[in-house]
């Protein structure tokens, strides 16, 4: 998944960086609707890691909460609050993580994604590579059991 130990980022502005420690939790693609909206195009792709995971220097980031109409929870948007970038995605539901906007890195060529999620909702022309993981949803089912992967065949 990743190529090095240590990946770094930041906005388009540069008036927020951010180093990741240790490896990512995983590297994935959402095809899900808030995610679709969010990003304004087919889907969003990122780095899941841990909170402790993640060191971010510079000005101070803002952040926009959103109450999901499909499950309930609340996401917040991450943001840098001069160009608007985001950064990164906190939810609810895993407090303890964050995802990272994998076109935030410096390098973002040093991610593999082999992982999608929220499949049911992606784009009618979205083709899955068959070598890749697809999940119908997310790949934590809500009582907390690891999903079944779906056949990626369209």
């Amino acid at each position: 998944m990743v190529l090095m130990a240590e990946l770094s980022g930041g906005c388009l502005c540069g008036s927020i960086r951010y180093k990741i420690i240790n490896e990512p939790i995983l590297a994935y693609t959402c095809h899900c609707r808030f995610c679709q909206k969010d990003t304004g195009t087919a889907h969003r792709s990122a780095l899941a890691v841990l909170n402790e995971q993640v060191q971010l220097s510079g000005k101070e980031i803002k952040v926009y909460t959103y109450k999901s109409d499909d499950h309930g929870r609340e996401l917040y948007k991450n943001f840098c609050p001069d160009c608007g970038t985001t950064i990164a995605l906190k939810t609810q539901r895993f407090p303890e993580r964050q995802v990272i906007m994998i076109g935030t890195l410096d390098n973002p060529s040093q991610i593999d994604l082999t992982t999608h999620m929220f499949a049911e909702e992606a784009f009618h022309w979205v083709n899955f590579p068959k070598d890749h993981i697809v999940y119908a949803r997310h790949r934590i089912a809500d009582d907390g059991k690891p999903a079944m992967p779906i056949n990626t065949e369209k």
